[in-house]
Formats: C-alpha cells, structure tokens, sequence
C-alpha cells in the first residue's frame, strides 16, 4: 500500500468506526459570514423561508458578544432566534475569535490592552501559504489575527464566555462551532520544516483546543456542540504526523462531540489525507458538519475532472463523509443559479 492508503487504515483502526453512508440526508443551513446591524441582511434573505433550508448558521464574534470584561450582550442572538424561531428555523452558532482581514480584531479590547494577555492576538500571515504571490512585497503581506489560545489566561476568558452562553441557550439552539483550526502562521524554511514565532508552539496550540473543546462539551449538553478541524500547524498529513489532528478527533469522540469544517469541496487532494479521511473514520454514530464556503463550487473535482456541482458535493457529503449538517454560503451566482436551482426537494 502506498503511505496514503496506509494512513487511512490506520485511521480506522484508531477512531475504531467503519463508515457508512448516512441513513437521512444532511439538514441544510444557509450560512451567514457577518451579521449586520439589527440583523437586517438575515431578515432580507428570501432563501431562509425556503423549506429546504432548516435554519442559519450565524457568526457572532467574541467582541460583539463581551464588548466589556465580564459584561455580556447576548442580544442579537436573542433577536435572531426569535425571528427563525417564528419561521419555525433554527440557529447555529459560529463563535468567532479569528479573523481573517487586517484591520479587524475579533477579540475585545481589554484583551489587547492588559498585559496579563501578552497581546491577546497574533498577526496571522500569508507568507507560508502556498496560494500566496511570491512576487507580492513581504510588507504587504497581510491576512487577519488569531487569539492568543494557548495563553491561558485567553484562554480561561474565552470559556468563561462559552459557559455563559451554554448557561442561557443551550437547548434552545440547535448548534455551536467554534471557527476553523487552521491558523495561517509561521515562514516556510528551505527543509520543509516552518519558523514560528517565539510565543507560539503548535503543541500547546492544539491543547488549547483540546482545553475548549471541553470547556464547549460542559456548556452544550442539549444543543450540540461541534469542534471545526481542518488543519493544524506544524503538522502535514501524511508525511508530516505529530499526532495532533488524530488526538483532537480521538478526544471529540471522548467527549461525544460534533466534528465539522469550512470548505467542503470533493476529494481535494489537499484535504483527502488531513480532515475527509478522519471525518470518514469518525462515528456515524456522532455528529457532523461541513459548510460550502465561498469559492467552494468554483474549484474542480479530481474525481470527474469537472467544476464542482451541488450533486457532487451532496453525493461526497453523503457517500463518503456522513455528514448530518450542511452550511450554504450564499456565494453568488452560484447560490441563485445552482443551489437554489438543483438542491433536492
């Protein structure tokens, strides 16, 4: 067997499950990136009063929701579940404590400010990226920031927020993510191997999560609680195996959580031997979840050698990966002229 064949096997063996095509089809959510004031872009959308779709995934920011220390605003969720709730839809959560553009901060100030948080955010880059222009300036090399997770007291503010938004919603929303793994960082050395910054250290990064995964689990009996792993840094499946993804998943079965990720684009190399091969492992017995994000149905599909069509990602979500959950990012023209046109009744 080649290193990739052997690697799913060991999966399997590992995660102890044999996967299955998923008995009903995955529920479908439309996907909100950004919430805008009052909730006025999700009370304009046509397409949530479609049957097809069971509710929305929204983001809601660390920042909006503790815009003070230890003083929460809870609001707009409040007013959003009301509103699917009188269309008879319900709410997922995205917690977001990253972001991906340079001049936001999805963190709140006083984590910037106090010096018991060491920054409270890093400067994410692009310069490891593979997608990256080679020819673009380095000072121009800007992307988003990450909060500082393996700084525990972060850290220890971060799930004081989930437990009290487990404490007023848990059963009254049908979900809650926390945003992706992957955390764009470090510079590429000649050997392969990547130069991180001095404060970071991908092992204490990935027990940070581990830490909030668990922290997300105590909060969430009812509703369900879901970890999105889709890459980690330090770590390049298959070649490059320190454990780290394989102990997330192993500990999100533990917990009986729900697994997911962005980007949900079929039998992409890149992805085939990081995350689609643990979600094939995982316990159909446990939840799961993937969003269609943006430019995800522009890419091709090794497997037909064609674009992306919304059958390949239902069949790929279905037939291989077991999903439970959809998101739909309403990336145009895609959206109008392809999910909304051949997503089944």
């Amino acid at each position: 067997m080649n290193p990739i064949q052997i690697f799913f096997v060991t999966l399997v063996l590992l995660l102890g499950s044999t996967a299955f095509a998923t008995e009903q089809p995955a529920k479908n959510y439309i996907y909100f990136p950004y919430r805008e004031a009052n909730g006025s872009n999700i009370k304009a959308d046509k397409a949530l009063a479609d049957p097809r779709f069971a509710g929305a995934q929204i983001v809601y920011t660390w920042r909006s929701l503790e815009p003070v220390k230890d003083q929460y605003d809870f609001s707009a969720i409040r007013q959003d579940l009301a509103y699917l709730s009188s269309m008879d839809k319900k709410l997922w959560i995205q917690l977001q404590e990253k972001s991906f553009q340079p001049n936001v901060k999805n963190v709140p100030d006083y984590l910037l400010h106090d010096p018991i948080y060491n920054g409270g955010v890093l400067k994410q880059s692009m310069l490891s990226a593979p997608e990256r222009d080679p020819d673009k300036p380095e000072s121009d090399d800007e992307y988003g920031w990450s909060a500082k997770m393996w700084e525990k007291p972060v850290r220890d503010r971060f799930q004081k927020l989930i437990a009290a938004l487990g404490k007023e919603l848990d059963g009254r929303i049908e979900g809650i993510n926390f945003s992706e793994s992957s955390i764009e960082i470090g510079v590429e050395q000649p050997d392969g191997t990547t130069l991180f910054p001095k404060d970071f250290d991908p092992k204490v990064y990935v027990d940070s999560i581990n830490s909030n995964m668990q922290a997300l689990s105590r909060a969430f009996r009812k509703s369900t609680p879901m970890v999105y792993l889709n890459f980690l840094p330090g770590e390049w499946l298959p070649w490059q195996d320190k454990g780290y993804m394989r102990s997330l998943f192993d500990e999100a079965r533990k917990l009986k959580m729900g697994v997911g990720g962005p980007d949900l684009m079929p039998y992409r190399k890149s992805h085939m031997a990081q995350t689609y091969g643990f979600f094939k492992a995982y316990p159909n017995t446990l939840v799961k979840g993937m969003a269609v994000q943006d430019g995800n149905l522009r890419q091709i599909n090794p497997s037909t050698g064609k674009k992306n069509t919304v059958a390949d990602i239902i069949e790929f979500s279905r037939n291989y990966l077991g999903l439970d959950y959809i998101f739909w990012v309403e990336d145009e023209p895609y959206f109008t002229d392809e999910v909304l046109k051949q997503l089944p009744h």
